[in-house]
């Protein structure tokens, strides 16, 4: 039987491995989580922006692509989009396939983009139409209309749920195993088959880190949606302070 003091005090030794990785590897543990989430993150925004902006303005060629790619991918699961991205993609063009690092990131951009894309036409959405058709027919230009009536308004509708989108791609990140990728989750494994006395603590902090950058990804979104109350109002002080 596992004593839960001596698992945590001898699984305590092997924090740096679980946050950095096993040695002999560039990068790995909860570092290799955020790196792959914060690269996949701003591309995820850019693309889904881009791609949720055919389908609000209804695009003539651009919108079914949009709405094909978002619905194709919200039905895939990662784990299948990496190992057809990887092995039967590269396979199919007769290429060789990338790094496991930067299929990962695609991977996860892919994932991401689909998402950003469906949170960005929501937002639009929920402010309505017609707020910006009345600051243009009050003369406002179309473009000082949309950064100053739209994208305020549209920011503060999206970050809780673009909070749930870094979260997900955040946890997302720990089925890169099936590349060889050794993250937070198979380094606790890893650490707990070599060391079976650590089984409980092992799986305890794991979830403790994701749980940790979780937090901190909540922490920061509810700055930043706090801000941006300030800035726009007292409605949306109140509408973050219950966030």
């Amino acid at each position: 039987m596992i004593d839960p003091a001596a698992s945590f005090a001898e699984a305590a030794r092997y924090l740096p491995a679980l946050l950095f990785g096993l040695k002999g590897d560039l990068a790995g543990g909860l570092a290799l989580n955020i790196l792959l989430a914060l690269l996949a993150l701003p591309a995820s925004l850019l693309l889904g922006v881009i791609l949720g902006c055919f389908r609000v303005f209804s695009l003539r060629f651009l919108a079914p692509f949009a709405m094909a790619y978002t619905e194709l991918v919200k039905s895939v699961p990662l784990v299948l989009m990496l190992f057809w991205m990887h092995y039967a993609l590269p396979l199919f063009l007769g290429v060789r396939s990338l790094p496991p690092g930067l299929t990962a990131v695609a991977a996860l951009t892919v994932y991401g983009t689909a998402q950003v894309a469906e949170v960005f036409r929501s937002g639009v959405k929920a402010v309505g139409a017609a707020q910006m058709e009345a600051a243009l027919l009050a003369g406002m230009p179309r473009r000082t209309a949309a950064r100053v009536i739209l994208a305020p308004q549209v920011m503060h509708t999206m970050i809780p749920a673009l909070l749930a989108v870094m979260v997900s791609l955040f946890k997302d990140s720990s089925v890169v195993f099936v590349l060889g990728l050794i993250e937070l989750t198979q380094t606790g494994i890893l650490l707990a088959n070599r060391y079976p006395a650590t089984l409980i603590a092992m799986y305890c902090f794991i979830a403790l880190g994701f749980m940790a950058f979780s937090g901190l990804l909540t922490w920061l979104a509810r700055r930043l949606r706090l801000r941006l109350a300030r800035r726009y109002g007292q409605d949306g002080l109140e509408a973050a302070q219950s966030f």
